[in-house]
């Protein structure tokens, strides 16, 4: 997928102030700088897919791969004296870019759907749900579905926002004979925010933990008007269909990390949830 160089203005400098803007805007995967000290050559080092655009899960911090995923990956391999290397990827590349070997995993915030699981197999590591983002001091405040129809609503291309947001248009707008939800997707996160900004749709749809980060980093020029949960779902580290042995080293890298605290420690400092047995057993698609 070809990604244009020359960014807008008004774009770049949201990118800037919300310090997501990644250190690549080009369609070939680019390896951001690793986790771990440099002259320890001896150690394994594995590449990660991850859309640096994604806080609190994955963006750029001082020229630097940064958050809960950056974090939790750096600790699962240092468990076994190996290494972990960011490579920024946009979101819609990439399940195709662990398929093509590209890289050895995918951890950027992915959903675990029925449909992706057919493709790869994952492990689940945190519990989440979705978020409408509204101008602040607009009117238009919406706080459940059936507010959102006929109105424009900006997501993530290539996530599994736009076909949320299209499926509750058909069956609270359309089933109901209101307006459809027109549906704009972009290419990152912060794009589909500096839409909002710009005023060229109404709200804004996404994870609610991006959400929050959102919002706190744009300083009260926007909130979160939803107060509907959506489609509670579980987010998971994708590895390629078949590989076994990347899988258990995940499975019991995040293990070791739950028993030892190291992870709930992580969970607590990004504001997010992890997943209970119960969760996984009532969320995870069979």
């Amino acid at each position: 997928m070809k990604t244009n160089l020359k960014m807008k203005p008004i774009a770049a400098i949201l990118l800037t102030a919300l310090g997501l803007a990644a250190c690549s805007q080009s369609s070939e995967p680019k390896a951001e700088t690793s986790q771990s000290n440099a002259s320890d050559t001896a150690a394994k080092t594995y590449q990660i897919g991850s859309d640096m655009t994604f806080p609190p899960f994955e963006y750029m911090e001082n020229d630097q791969p940064a958050g809960f995923d950056v974090d939790l990956a750096a600790q699962i391999f240092a468990k076994t004296n190996e290494k972990a290397n960011f490579v920024d990827t946009r979101f819609s590349n990439l399940i195709t870019g662990l398929d093509a070997k590209k890289f050895d995993l995918v951890l950027s915030g992915l959903y675990i759907t029925k449909e992706r699981l057919e493709k790869v197999d994952m492990v689940p590591y945190y519990m989440t749900t979705e978020a409408v983002i509204a101008l602040a001091g607009s009117d238009y405040q919406p706080k459940v579905r059936d507010d959102l129809c006929g109105k424009t609503v900006a997501s993530q291309k290539g996530s599994l926002f736009p076909e949320q947001l299209r499926k509750m248009s058909e069956e609270s707008c359309v089933a109901k004979g209101k307006a459809p939800i027109k549906v704009r997707e972009f290419e990152t996160s912060p794009e589909s925010v500096q839409a909002l900004l710009a005023k060229a749709v109404d709200a804004q749809y996404d994870d609610a933990s991006v959400a929050k980060s959102t919002v706190d980093k744009l300083k009260g020029r926007v909130l979160i008007s939803s107060t509907e949960p959506f489609f509670p779902i579980l987010g998971g580290i994708a590895v390629r269909k078949g590989d076994t042995a990347m899988l258990q080293k995940v499975q019991s890298g995040l293990d070791a990390l739950k028993a030892s605290g190291e992870y709930g420690a992580l969970i607590a400092k990004y504001n997010l949830q992890e997943p209970t047995d119960e969760d996984i057993a009532k969320y995870m698609p069979k």
